[in-house]
């Protein structure tokens, strides 16, 4: 008689629609493949070693997050935002992040605190010796932000802003001007965020607040210097 073996089945391998989906994501996220660029199906198939099917559920599951758009007689293509639909998805970002920043009050730890000031510092010390690329400091920005927003006990809203991100980095605004027009004031304000959670403020709604206007003030400072 065979005896069934005692060892636990290891993590099952990702399928191959799963893979094309990984790849072509993080090539959407880090800028290789930027807004408007067309994403040919037979293309992406002979790169990823694999058959068309995988690449068209991939990019058709990418199309669901907002990160690809379909147009007729064209096909797919990473998707495009204009002004107004990026500050209306930084409004987005605004009103969440300050929810779930109020939310992290109850349950941040002094080690997430220290984490997110020496992302903060990362980010002040490497802009200002010019050490970084754009994309290194839109990486620590978001990092900063997720070590708090991580904090507020709520998945759903974790994953909201976690989907708000990818499509902010996806559409390379901030990447392409937030570094020279507003990263300066955005430290010593993500400073004086930490300074409110630090000191456990006991109400809610100036939490709420200051994290909304911070995220508002991308758009005002952004849009001033696009103006001028």
């Amino acid at each position: 008689m065979q005896l069934e073996s005692s060892r636990a089945p290891g993590p099952a391998e990702p399928s191959k629609h799963e893979l094309a989906y990984r790849e072509i994501r993080e090539r959407i996220l880090d800028g290789r493949y930027g807004p408007g660029h067309r994403l040919v199906l037979s293309a992406l198939a002979r790169e990823l070693d694999v058959s068309p099917v995988p690449v068209r559920e991939a990019i058709r599951r990418l199309e669901a997050e907002g990160l690809v758009s379909f147009a007729r007689n064209v096909g797919a293509r990473v998707a495009t935002l204009r002004d107004e639909q990026w500050e209306r998805l930084v409004e987005m970002l605004a009103l969440l992040d300050g929810y779930a920043f109020a939310a992290a009050a109850r349950h941040v730890t002094a080690e997430q605190i220290a984490e997110a000031r020496r992302l903060n510092a990362a980010l002040r010390t490497g802009a200002a010796a010019r050490r970084l690329d754009h994309g290194e400091i839109m990486a620590l920005h978001r990092r900063f932000h997720r070590t708090l927003y991580c904090c507020c006990g709520n998945q759903y809203m974790i994953d909201a802003l976690d989907g708000i991100w990818d499509r902010i980095d996806a559409s390379r605004v901030l990447a392409a001007l937030y570094p020279q027009v507003r990263l300066s004031g955005a430290v010593d304000e993500h400073d004086r965020l930490l300074d409110l959670l630090e000191a456990g403020e006991d109400h809610p709604a100036v939490l709420e607040t200051a994290a909304r206007e911070h995220n508002l003030n991308a758009i005002r400072t952004i849009r001033g210097s696009v103006r001028q």
